[in-house]
């Protein structure tokens, strides 16, 4: 195909059925058949997308197809004429009726009444001869005689000529306040005809780049958008080295079938130095996320990031000039807020670092006093409890707590969840009813029937399941805690849904409560499970908590169900 361009220049067919041809005006339409039959695509000025060699004329291009509507979409291909002016297309369609018709040919355009409803890509695909990719000029026609089409472009044309630049062009983009491309609409019933943009949330850019990921061939280079008032502009080349010519446009007012030009020069391109770009972005949530980050340096200046921890994600991880990174950060398993440095190094350049931080995955702040340092998590407790509070409820997962340093003379490690009168909870030291696992509370279900959350199989006793453990380490040589809590079954009795929790600590299996204990999220349940809390317990017998204790993260995995 020649130069696929936007140019209202062009036009494009793809044909619905209108209104006047409803089943009310045809009642016959739904018994009848489609029919084989061809449609003769002229052009006065202008119609189609691609440019013929001469540079100005408008050809259509092989492999063309338009749209014929008669209460569903048939796809009509070019038979004939490609290279020129005018071609004939071929398909079935119901017989005898007006048509509409919308170039290009696309399965998911539809048209309500005389109106037409269509998407404008936002990513435009140049070809390898430099032209573009036949979905990116919409034009609309209705037929006349003998199946005649005569095509007028609903949208505008940006052209961009990159001067004096020397190198390929990896992209072209332009970004404005309101949507560029997307969604649109076109009355049949009033000419001209104009695509008008449908109301979004989202703000779609538009950005013409080559197939296959590689390289746009010689402009110039041109941008499919929809009609419009546009402020804010930002039109940007990116080059295969990373560099980019950004600026902004003053305020641009289009309609169907303008052409608008703008000229890039090389002098528009930055001189890079090296680094990373100025950025207020630093902070991630204890979620997680990715942010994007920019690396300048010169052309042709090949570079490396690496980061102080294996929690630090970055990609790419090396390239050549200006380019983005994306640096990812996964869900926190620390308990105090934690820094990463990423290394920008090239060879003849001065290393540069960039600091990234990460919130706690808990809430520090649960009880008085909580002596919780910002870089290493040690709580320290005087005559009270030091607890922290995660932010987010778990229903079923594995939660691992590790230890560096465990120093109790009174109190006890504690973790629950109490929420009401529905708790978990797993307690380790202290003098009292130690070591133990213990569970209790109800909640109703959905039809009405009470399930029992810990004691025997879920409709018993509503308190009651308290499983003591001895044969472990003394709490102040604990390293690693690891309780796991999966939802199970058990056939034989009128409630088969329970619990699984199982306590490991230095890797080894010290409590087993896997059997007879109910399941509060079982079907029927909208429970949304528990926030932990955990740290130093005060004593039961005599009030006190005292001591410290280093933790070195909290990891929580979700269940997975077998398959």
């Amino acid at each position: 195909m020649k130069k696929n361009i936007f140019s209202m220049i062009c036009g494009a067919a793809a044909v619905l059925a209108a209104v006047s041809c409803s089943d009310k005006e045809n009642p016959g339409n739904t018994l009848r058949e489609r029919i084989p039959m061809d449609f003769t695509a002229g052009t006065p000025a202008l119609t189609r997308t691609a440019i013929a060699d001469d540079g100005k004329s408008v050809v259509w291009s092989e492999n063309d197809a338009i749209g014929i509507f008669d209460g569903q979409t048939n796809r009509f291909d070019i038979i004939e004429g490609a290279g020129s002016s005018a071609a004939t297309f071929s398909g079935s369609a119901l017989p005898d009726v007006q048509y509409n018709a919308l170039y290009p040919y696309d399965g998911n355009a539809s048209m309500t009444g005389n109106t037409i409803s269509a998407t404008l890509p936002s990513v435009q695909y140049s070809t390898a001869d430099g032209t573009f990719d036949t979905m990116l000029n919409p034009a609309v026609a209705k037929s006349g005689e003998d199946n005649s089409l005569v095509f007028d472009h609903v949208a505008a044309m940006l052209k961009v000529n990159v001067e004096g630049v020397t190198g390929a062009v990896r992209s072209v983009s332009l970004s404005a306040d309101r949507s560029l491309a997307g969604a649109y609409t076109v009355d049949m019933s009033r000419t001209p005809y104009s695509a008008v943009a449908a109301e979004s949330e989202t703000v779609a850019n538009v950005s013409l780049v080559a197939e296959n990921d590689g390289n746009l061939a010689a402009g110039p280079y041109y941008l499919v958008v929809l009609p419009g008032s546009y402020s804010d502009l930002r039109l940007t080349v990116t080059m295969a080295d990373g560099t980019a010519a950004a600026g902004s446009l003053a305020s641009l007012e289009v309609a169907a079938r303008d052409i608008r030009e703008v000229t890039v020069t090389a002098e528009d391109f930055p001189q890079s130095g090296f680094g990373f770009a100025a950025t207020e972005d630093l902070n991630f949530s204890y979620k997680g996320a990715s942010k994007t980050y920019t690396v300048d340096a010169p052309a042709g200046t090949a570079w490396t990031i690496s980061a102080d921890s294996d929690d630090v994600t970055v990609e790419p991880a090396s390239g050549t000039g200006s380019q983005e990174v994306k640096v990812t950060l996964p869900y926190s398993k620390y308990i105090y807020a934690k820094s990463y440095t990423l290394t920008l190094a090239a060879a003849g350049q001065e290393s540069k670092t960039l600091t990234v931080s990460q919130q706690s995955c808990v809430d520090p702040n649960q009880s008085t006093p909580v002596g919780l340092a910002s870089t290493d998590g040690t709580l320290t407790a005087e005559n009270a409890a030091a607890m922290v509070k995660t932010y987010d409820k778990f229903k079923y997962g594995t939660f691992i707590i590790k230890f560096s340093e465990i120093d109790l003379t009174s109190g006890f490690f504690y973790m629950n969840n109490w929420e009401g009168e529905t708790y978990l909870a797993i307690r380790l030291g202290g003098t009292g009813n130690t070591n133990h696992l213990s569970a209790g509370g109800n909640i109703t279900l959905s039809w009405g029937r009470q399930v029992n959350f810990g004691f025997d199989n879920g409709w018993g006793t509503r308190w009651g399941v308290t499983p003591e453990f001895t044969d472990y380490p003394a709490v102040n040589d604990m390293k690693v805690l690891k309780i796991e809590i999966f939802p199970t079954t058990r056939t034989g009795t009128e409630m088969n849904q329970t619990l699984s929790r199982k306590v490991y600590i230095n890797d080894i299996l010290v409590c087993d409560n896997s059997t007879n204990v109910g399941d509060i999220w079982q079907s029927g349940s909208s429970h949304e499970g528990f926030q932990y809390n955990f740290g130093i317990g005060s004593d039961d017998e005599h009030g006190l908590g005292n001591g410290t204790m280093t933790i070195d993260s909290f990891e929580y995995i979700p269940y997975t169900p077998a398959e």
